[in-house]
């Protein structure tokens, strides 16, 4: 595909996340904004902000930011979500961000907010902090949605305890969620009874895990924990590698020949493969699977800008297929990475 079409479709797909008007998917939109961000394109960076002021004028008394109603009849494997502050700081990532551009302390003032509930939350015995508020469980999601903030806060409170504690939650992580046999994760552990509510192993709560991987890397600088994410990261990679199907996808239960066919998963697998190609990570050789990760779902993209084919939250087996603004974000996520490999402009 030309670099000049894949930059059109990042318009449309851009477009399209951006007239979402379901104010009930903050943690989703949160890796859209994500993605305008840092693809830049100044009129979409613009606009998105109101999406950030929106949710910071919903910002609950707890210190909140998405709307965190619970929900119950879920498909899959969780039947109830009380959502907690580890998912909803993930919002707190692209407020930051606004924040180091706009100056505008009302968003530092929401983030401190957040930060408060997050270090406030219930944790497990190990120190992670819960994933939902139904019992002491830990999520692969969930070192993708409060770790970069974290970091990211303590960067500009110029407080290194912020990055410890990210690193704290990601080895917790790590360390129950990680099948030592495979290097890949599973989605979750419960530790009361102690067991995992769904043991398979997951495209997309993998594809968190390397991606999170890659963007802790770029943005903590020097530590010793260091060699420890990047190793449980690429191997996570590697493993997922194995799996990649001829057409480019990977199944939604990433060893599951029977699964469908995932997009979220197989564009955040091209994401994080590329950028861990920047950082030296991974050699070039590897572009060509990311590649074809990011050019089979660029096929399916439709004419008003949707990225179809993404498996609904909460993920695990039995959820239905549609669209989802993280599914949005991560196209132009990998895009961006790919097309600065490739030596092409990012934003327009």
């Amino acid at each position: 595909m030309e670099h000049s079409q894949i930059r059109e479709l990042v318009g449309r797909v851009t477009d399209f996340a951006l007239h979402n008007t379901e104010e009930r998917d903050v943690w989703e939109k949160s890796i859209a904004l994500t993605a305008i961000l840092t693809w830049n394109d100044p009129e979409a960076v613009q606009k998105a902000e109101r999406i950030i002021a929106r949710s910071v004028a919903t910002q609950n008394s707890d210190g909140n930011l998405n709307y965190s109603d619970a929900v119950d009849g879920l498909p899959g494997h969780i039947k109830t979500f009380t959502p907690i502050a580890s998912l909803t700081s993930s919002l707190a990532r692209p407020l930051l961000e606004y924040y180091k551009r706009t100056g505008n302390t009302a968003y530092l003032e929401a983030a401190d907010l957040q930060m408060q509930a997050l270090m406030n939350s219930p944790r497990t015995s190990g120190g992670g902090f819960w994933s939902r508020g139904e019992g002491p469980e830990l999520w692969i999601d969930m070192v993708y949605m409060m770790t970069p903030f974290l970091v990211s806060y303590g960067q500009i409170k110029e407080d290194p305890s912020y990055l410890e504690e990210a690193v704290l939650q990601h080895r917790v992580a790590i360390e129950r969620l990680v099948d030592p046999f495979t290097g890949l994760s599973r989605h979750a552990w419960c530790e009361v009874p102690n067991h995992y509510p769904q043991s398979t192993f997951w495209a997309r709560g993998n594809g968190w895990l390397t991606a999170v991987t890659v963007d802790l890397l770029e943005m903590m600088g020097p530590h010793p924990a260091r060699d420890f994410i990047a190793e449980t990261g690429m191997r996570a990679l590697r493993e997922m590698a194995k799996y990649q199907d001829r057409s480019g996808f990977f199944r939604h239960i990433i060893d599951g020949p029977g699964s469908k066919k995932e997009a979220s998963a197989t564009l955040i697998y091209a994401y994080s493969v590329a950028k861990a190609v920047r950082l030296g990570l991974l050699y070039d050789n590897w572009l060509d699977s990311a590649w074809r990760a990011f050019n089979v779902v660029a096929g399916s993209v439709r004419a008003d800008g949707m990225v179809p084919g993404v498996a609904i939250p909460p993920g695990g087996p039995g959820v239905p297929f549609a669209s989802a603004p993280f599914g949005q974000g991560f196209f132009i996520l990998a895009a961006y990475e790919l097309l600065g490999l490739a030596g092409g402009e990012g934003a327009k």
